[in-house]
């Protein structure tokens, strides 16, 4: 079980901004510009993973960047979290913004969330970094709350996988789950081929081509995993 008697408990404003440092990153300009050609990509994967949310329950996007997925699920209240305080114009108007690092005291109840979604979020910190962002988020889940992963998978993709200049820790699909397993959370589901290592392509970006490509049991191209944990 995992300890939440001894953590931060402040409650969240049901509006406004919560404010804290951060600025325009560069990372956002050279590697990590906003696309709208996207945009059926991400509703696609929604609808995917909407199957692994408590809809009817509280959720939060941590590092949240353009804020698609939180966009897209539905949940009954939704949140975005990021550092960067440039990213919230594209954020929903119905997601209510919380600008801080993730590696700051989570703003919220202890047991207050039904689900947390973490997209490409976690290889960009060292393992005692991202053993700290889990355990936080462990503490605002509730017993049984969910977290839903997407992120590369360096067993599928190792010569690409430092392509982008900010990762710091290399996670297979098999070394994340023994990782969440190590800190007392049960695994829900995997899929270790679950979308390409990047959306840099030049193929068609429709909704019917890409939900095809979710129907499949072996996925080309693949290099990014999905694991969805619960709380115990």
């Amino acid at each position: 079980m995992h300890d939440k008697t001894n953590m931060m408990s402040s409650t969240v404003p049901d509006s406004s901004v919560i404010t804290g440092p951060g600025s325009l990153s560069s990372y956002h300009v050279v590697h990590f510009s906003h696309d709208l050609a996207r945009t059926p990509v991400w509703q696609e994967v929604c609808r995917y993973l909407q199957r692994f949310v408590h809809s009817d329950e509280d959720l939060l996007d941590i590092g949240a960047g353009y804020g698609e997925c939180a966009r897209f699920i539905q949940a009954r209240r939704k949140w975005a979290l990021d550092y960067n305080p440039d990213l919230v114009r594209h954020w929903a108007a119905d997601v209510i913004p919380v600008i801080q690092s993730v590696l700051e005291p989570l703003p919220f109840l202890a047991d207050s969330l039904g689900t947390v979604v973490a997209s490409n979020l976690l290889e960009h910190f060292t393992l005692q970094e991202c053993e700290h962002i889990l355990s936080e988020i462990a503490r605002v889940l509730r017993p049984g709350g969910r977290l839903v992963v997407i992120q590369p998978n360096f067993r599928l993709c190792p010569e690409r996988y430092y392509d982008d200049y900010t990762h710091k820790t290399p996670f297979s699909d098999q070394g994340f789950v023994r990782l969440l397993q190590s800190l007392a959370w049960d695994i829900v589901h995997s899929e270790p081929r679950f979308l390409p290592f990047s959306m840099e392509s030049r193929l068609p970006k429709w909704r019917p081509l890409i939900r095809l490509y979710l129907s499949l049991r072996y996925r080309p191209l693949a290099g990014q995993f999905l694991i969805v944990a619960e709380t115990c």
